[in-house]
């Protein structure tokens, strides 16, 4: 099968009517088609793909579902085209209509926010990929999948371990930088008293801000994996006791 895109007219329209859409998403998705008003809105790419993965969906947490979900859909596109990951009409699709079951129950479209956010694009910024809820699933597979580790998605799985981290790694400029983002997860991942601590959402913000600084005198990508991770050690056991 080849992979499905909405028309940007569609785009346009979901996000123009959001707030009169909203209580049709707890439905079923033939509102999508009567929306359409008779003009084709989905068009087909040039990439190939299996059918979608079944992606997991249980009754309470949700959110403890995230990091296995994010290895299926990354691996079910993982020769997606650095253009089509960008796309807000690929990953529109994709909530709307292929993911919609897991879309009401993950994030409920329960406000012209939430749609916006999570069924969308939320502004231009690469934050905006991070928050809607099938493309953040595949970014993380992207930028923390690692072929070279007996688990390729032992970083992914840290990833997912708590909110904060998703959001100090994947909204910021900071997780852009490759050897910084699995620097971090790593430390994360050996340090896992961190996780437990009330103050980790406030040690992590220190903890990256202190990298930040260190990108000041020193050119981050340039310095040897053993130093970067010197590093963060020094400083999270310093944040640690204070």
């Amino acid at each position: 099968m080849k992979l499905q895109f909405y028309s940007a007219d569609f785009v346009t329209r979901l996000r123009d009517g959001a707030a009169t859409n909203q209580p049709k998403y707890a439905g079923s998705t033939v509102w999508l088609d009567l929306f359409s008003g008779g003009k084709a809105y989905i068009h087909e790419s040039g990439q190939v793909v299996d059918p979608p993965p079944q992606l997991l969906i249980t009754e309470g947490d949700n959110a403890s579902n995230d990091a296995e979900n994010a290895k299926r859909i990354y691996t079910w596109l993982k020769k997606l085209t650095p253009s089509l990951a960008m796309e807000e009409r690929l990953w529109a699709h994709l909530t709307h209509q292929v993911f919609a079951d897991y879309m009401k129950v993950r994030w409920p479209a329960d406000s012209e926010n939430a749609i916006n956010r999570r069924y969308l694009f939320e502004g231009k910024s690469f934050a905006a990929l991070s928050r809607n809820g099938i493309a953040r699933l595949w970014w993380a597979g992207r930028l923390t999948c690692d072929e070279k580790r007996d688990n390729p998605f032992q970083l992914t799985e840290t990833l997912f371990l708590r909110q904060d981290i998703q959001v100090s790694l994947l909204e910021r400029s900071m997780g852009k930088c490759g050897k910084v983002r699995a620097a971090v997860l790593d430390f994360l991942r050996e340090n896992s008293h961190w996780l437990s601590s009330e103050a980790f959402g406030r040690r992590i913000q220190l903890l990256l801000k202190e990298v930040n600084l260190l990108g000041g005198v020193a050119i981050l990508d340039a310095l040897p994996e053993s130093e970067l991770h010197s590093f963060l050690k020094k400083v999270g056991e310093s944040l640690a006791k204070s």
